[in-house]
This record gives structure tokens, sequence and C-alpha cells, in this order.
């Protein structure tokens, strides 16, 4: 199939193709950058939507946080379960990708890119506590992160569906590179786009440097630590994703914090790897 991929990097990158966001997606948006925003005030943005309700209230209750008892309402999530800043993030992500149409493209598999997010952002979180206490940075800035790394994979197949169906079937053979095909067929790869996303969107500034540096392993602007984690994580979660387990604690991307604690990356490794099944479950149920 002929492709314009002049046309298709233009509709990438043209703001006019940019997919509404609900009013509740904008007051998420506000809300990530809230440090005031009470958890009353969270659950009543939440429960505004009775769809995204439910679905944090269904995570709650997920096997993935053992719950001893039910979880009924948002505000019991975020109090019993998830945090306020977690529920800040997921429900951010939630109805984020829920601007886009993803029925333009069958071979897409939501589950996985909702696995890949969730385990990033979650292992980043994770690595933040293996840095020396003084020098940790917010590990919720790098939730949301690990969280957002893919979202651009979610714009090319609202924009695209067909042609990124060809993308993902000739990404299934050995030895390929996502990116490096998205870059052949298309004219733009998906990290390109997630930027593009994260400044049209206003995200956090962090976020925005986030998506731009992500995958450059000559970065040395003043948020080395957190694109090492973000990396690592990303890395470390996609090679799982295709069979492959490799040591966080001989991670390229870590080599450059050399005050890392390395036996608790051990344990973040083994923690995150029991976790794996309730991690795909939970995205099963946001898919």
């Amino acid at each position: 199939m002929d492709v314009d991929k002049e046309g298709i990097k233009y509709a990438v990158l043209d703001v006019k193709h940019l997919p509404p966001l609900s009013m509740t997606a904008s007051k998420l948006m506000e809300a990530i950058t809230d440090d005031e925003i009470d958890l009353k005030e969270l659950a009543g943005i939440i429960e505004q939507d009775p769809g995204l309700a439910a679905r944090i209230i269904g995570l709650a209750n997920s096997a993935y946080f053992s719950q001893p008892t039910p979880v009924y309402s948002v505000e019991e999530a975020i109090i019993r379960v998830l945090g306020l800043n977690m529920v800040k993030s997921l429900a951010l992500g939630i109805t984020v990708a829920g601007a886009f149409d993803l029925d333009r493209c069958p071979r897409f598999d939501l589950a996985g890119y909702w696995f890949e997010a969730l385990a990033s952002g979650q292992l980043a979180r994770s690595l933040v506590m293996a840095m020396p206490v003084k020098a940790r940075p917010d590990m919720n800035a790098l939730y949301l992160g690990g969280l957002f790394h893919n979202l651009g994979v979610l714009l090319l197949v609202h924009i695209v569906g067909e042609a990124y169906s060809a993308v993902l079937q000739e990404a299934k053979k050995p030895e390929t590179n996502l990116r490096a095909i998205e870059r052949d067929r298309l004219g733009v790869d998906h990290r390109v786009a997630s930027l593009w996303l994260a400044e049209k969107w206003h995200l956090p500034p962090l976020i925005i440097t986030m998506m731009g540096q992500l995958g450059d392993p000559d970065y040395q602007g003043d948020v080395q630590p957190e694109m090492m984690l973000l990396n690592a994580a990303v890395t470390w979660v996609r090679d799982v994703r295709q069979g492959q387990v490799n040591a966080l604690a001989e991670s390229p991307w870590l080599q450059s914090l050399p005050d890392i604690d390395k036996e608790r990356l051990s344990r973040i490794e083994e923690a995150i790897l029991c976790q794996i099944d309730d991690l795909e479950l939970v995205a099963r149920q946001l898919a």
C-alpha cells in the first residue's frame, strides 16, 4: 500500500487533528499541576464521568491492589488504596486515551499498550527508591512519564489506522525496530507524536521534557536522573513483554547514576516480576 508519508507527518503535527478532550480530561489536566487540590474535589471531578469513576473503583478493587474489603466510591479508592497523586495520573491517562478512535486499526493491542504504560509507570516510580534520599526525584512525575511514554502510538492509530496496521504487521518480524518502521512507512514515529501531544495539551514541563528526550543516551540536562530512571523502566518493561528479563542492575541507563542502590534494584525487579500477571489483568480491564 502506498502511503503519503509527508501527508501523515503533516496530519500528526497539524493542530486541527488533535483529538478533543472531554471536560473531565480538561479539569484533570489542571488537577495534575494543582498541589492544593483535595481528595473531595478530585473525586468530584472524576464522578462527573460515571464511566471513569467505575474504572477507578474497579482498579482499586483489582487483585493488583489486594484489598481485604471492597471499595465502593472514588473517595475510598483515593484514601484506602491508590492515593491522591496516583488517582490523578490514572484518571488523566484513562480519559486521554478515550479521546482517540482506535477502531481503524484492528491489529492494535490496546491491552498491550496499557500493560507497557502501567508497568513502566510503576517501575519508574519504584526505581526512585533506589536513589539516595536527598537525590530522589519526584516519583509521581516519573509515574506519569511512564504512563504517557507511548501516548503517540494512540495518535498514529487515530489518524492513520490502516497504515499503522501495516506498521504493526512488519514490527512482528524478528530484530525489527518499531520507531524505524514508523519513520520509514509514515514519516514520523510515535515518540515525536508523544512530544507533540504533551506540548499541545500543556502537560507539565517535566513531562514534556521526558517525552522529548526519551531514548536519548546523550541527554545531559537538568533532569538527567529522571530521564535515566524512565529510560531504564521503559526499556526493561519492553524487554519483558518480548520475553527477555534483563537485570536492572545491568541497565546501561542506570550506569550514569553511580549512587544507585543495586541491591535495592534487585528487590524492585523481583517485586515487579511478581506483579506481572496482575498488571496484565489490570491492563485488560482498562482496554
